[in-house]
């Protein structure tokens, strides 16, 4: 394998002591390079200055280790230009970070919470799209992470008023998922995706149909809180007959090992306190729960009943 410029200056390091004094970009005011022999040597006479290609933020990895190349000295190998303080970092990010060579992105957090004060949430989202395809933040991940709650501003009310439900919850790793989505949109406007930021979460695509049906949407809308608080104490109240059913559907469910069950007994045995607290338990867990009886007055016996 013939090595290129690059490669061949990790060798000339391990030639020449002269050279362990220099960074990458120094290394043509006192070295040569021979593109027949694929070597740099002593320069003997006149004098160069060394330029590096330029190469925007949003390419990541190869950004960060444009950055260390102009900050390294004496380098044989990847893992030296990684390495601060005798520690071999995981990236060249890291590296960069160690060394304090990165921007905090402190003037586009602002840009956005000054924005948020006027704009609308379809505005804020279209200006860190903006950003994202200027290849200005060093971190576009860091400014999501601080910024990402004014930029679903709209999310939540749009999907309540979509639905009907003005009640409507969301938690915030879903209302996340959804600012990314409408995010990606955005991005793709621009024949760009999030992908092309490494630093970006992805997100979940699948997940959106349940803020567009109704029934689903309505049957994840309770309070996990108050759900589970209402488990631990109705699952205290089982007799050890009923806590032996408990247990055996919630095992099935969780394990996603579906069965069928028949529940039987006569009135007042305590099958409907049984149906409440294994609601309640799947509810506060997330999981959707679809309560259904035979008659109108049954059904209201159950919680969120159905005929």
């Amino acid at each position: 394998m013939v090595d290129t410029m690059f490669l061949a200056w990790f060798k000339a390091n391990m030639d020449y002591e002269e050279g362990r004094n220099l960074t990458y970009s120094q290394f043509p005011t006192k070295f040569v390079y021979i593109p027949k022999e694929h070597r740099w040597q002593p320069r003997q006479r006149g004098f160069s200055i060394g330029r590096l290609t330029y190469v925007p933020v949003g390419a990541g990895e190869l950004y960060y280790l444009r950055v260390l190349l102009t900050q390294q000295k004496g380098c044989t190998s990847y893992e030296d230009i990684k390495t601060v303080d005798g520690k071999i970092c995981k990236t060249f990010q890291e590296a960069c970070s160690e060394l304090r060579l990165l921007k905090d992105d402190q003037e586009f957090k602002d840009a956005i919470k000054e924005s948020y004060q006027t704009a609308s949430g379809w505005q804020m989202r279209s200006l860190f799209v903006r950003l994202l395809n200027m290849n200005t933040m060093t971190n576009p991940f860091d400014v999501w992470s601080c910024t990402w709650k004014m930029l679903a501003d709209g999310i939540l009310y749009n999907r309540r008023r979509e639905l009907n439900l003005p009640d409507l919850q969301i938690s915030d790793d879903d209302l996340q998922n959804l600012c990314l989505i409408e995010i990606a949109k955005l991005l793709t406007e621009n024949g760009r995706t999030l992908s092309d930021y490494p630093s970006m979460p992805t997100p979940i695509v699948e997940d959106v149909n349940t803020f567009h049906n109704k029934l689903i949407a309505d049957e994840l809308n309770y309070n996990r809180v108050e759900l589970a608080a209402l488990h631990e104490s109705l699952v205290q109240k089982l007799t050890e007959e009923q806590h032996g059913v408990y247990q055996e559907i919630m095992t099935s469910v969780l394990s996603g090992n579906g069965q069928f069950f028949f529940l039987y007994g006569y009135g007042g045995t305590g099958k409907t306190f049984l149906w409440k607290t294994i609601s309640a338990a799947l509810r506060s867990k997330g999981e959707i729960v679809i309560n259904v009886a035979s008659s109108g007055i049954a059904s209201l016996l159950l919680p969120n009943g159905k005929t």
